[in-house]
């Protein structure tokens, strides 16, 4: 007999629903934080400063989590002068089942399938015969970068092709090169030939050994052999700043506790906040000379104290400094981002230390990106 949580996944994902009709070219799809709407505005002025002359939709698939229903979310896309946007919702289901998983296991597992269910809402509502999956944390430097990714996946015929290949000891093992979720290129048809549940990350027993699979890492795992898996050999510059989500669902759950921002991603939140305003003036993070309290005050509400952020900070900057070079950026832009970062570049200058450590520590033990 069937367990109730296995029922109402049969029932929400048992087969692809609403399979619309596909045509050539790309759709991007954007799973996107509910509560920061700041993001989706950043992401969609990104795009439009990109070619995409194959892009044919743009997908936002709010997550569910936050308090007005995706009514800022709606906001931000009716304002959007790009025809090819539009906005889809989870179900109302699925968004029931979501917050369950959030009140009875954990943020990260909720988000895990929060993440899962916004991939199946955005392969559902594809119009094009391949989709790219793009993180609300990661930003394109090169202006042609979507178009070379789309352009290699169709004329290799591949039906996954990301921008840096997962580390997993369990693929390494059985010599499995299998990319990476974030800023992928997949087929839309080979993600729906499959149920969706499919898609979802879970315990699979398969014939190299029971292994944990991540969000869409097992449908690559059983059609890997055909060689359509796989990532580009000279991928787009990009920058991706892995756990900028995870760490303001930590922000916003610290119950006046203060929260050690290590990775300096609530800082970059600010700063996009600071450079993409909300027209009603409303801001969800302090600004960034608020923040930088925090350098020297252990009771600021968002603390840099730790010798894990002096060893973070340095690469956090160069991080930063590519991201100036994209034309969204670029100029006055970059000029304001320099001088949010002054305090904070002063502070750490008189704290040196090796970031070669910690960026051999990263190959070892690569961080999950924000929404998987």
């Amino acid at each position: 007999m069937l367990n109730p949580k296995a029922l109402v996944l049969g029932t929400l994902f048992g087969r692809w629903r609403r399979a619309r009709p596909l045509g050539p070219g790309y759709s991007i799809l954007m799973p996107m934080p509910m509560d920061m709407p700041f993001l989706l505005r950043f992401a969609l002025e990104g795009i439009r400063r990109m070619e995409t002359p194959n892009c044919k939709q743009i997908v936002v698939i709010p997550d569910g989590f936050g308090e007005d229903g995706g009514e800022a979310l709606k906001k931000v896309v009716c304002g959007f002068d790009d025809p090819r946007v539009e906005l889809t919702e989870l179900r109302a289901g699925v968004h029931f089942f979501i917050h369950r998983m959030q009140k009875r296991r954990s943020n990260r597992t909720a988000a895990n399938w929060s993440h899962w269910a916004m991939i199946v809402e955005g392969a559902s509502s594809s119009i094009c015969e391949y989709a790219f999956l793009h993180d609300a944390d990661a930003f394109f430097i090169d202006a042609d970068g979507l178009e070379r990714q789309y352009a290699e996946c169709r004329d290799r015929k591949m039906v996954t092709l990301g921008v840096q290949y997962r580390l997993d000891a369990f693929f390494e093992r059985i010599g499995y090169k299998i990319p990476g979720t974030w800023e992928m290129m997949f087929s839309v048809p080979w993600a729906r030939k499959r149920p969706p549940i499919t898609l979802k990350g879970q315990w699979m027993d398969s014939p190299h050994g029971r292994h944990e699979f991540d969000t869409m890492l097992y449908p690559q795992y059983l059609d890997y052999t055909d060689g359509t898996v796989g990532a580009m050999a000279e991928p787009p510059r990009l920058v991706h700043f892995h756990g900028a989500v995870t760490t303001y669902r930590v922000y916003r759950d610290r119950q006046g506790r203060s929260v050690g921002d290590d990775l300096f991603r609530l800082l970059l939140l600010s700063i996009l906040e600071e450079l993409v305003p909300d027209q009603g003036g409303e801001r969800i993070l302090p600004p960034p000379e608020t923040l930088a309290q925090g350098l020297t005050d252990p009771s600021a509400p968002v603390t840099y104290a730790s010798p894990a952020a002096a060893r973070e900070y340095p690469i956090f900057r160069r991080e930063v400094d590519d991201l100036c070079q994209a034309s969204t950026f670029a100029g006055e832009r970059a000029a304001r981002v320099a001088a949010y970062l002054r305090p904070f570049d002063k502070h750490f200058a008189a704290r040196p230390t090796d970031a070669t450590a910690c960026e051999e520590s990263l190959a070892v033990n690569p961080r999950r990106h924000g929404l998987s």
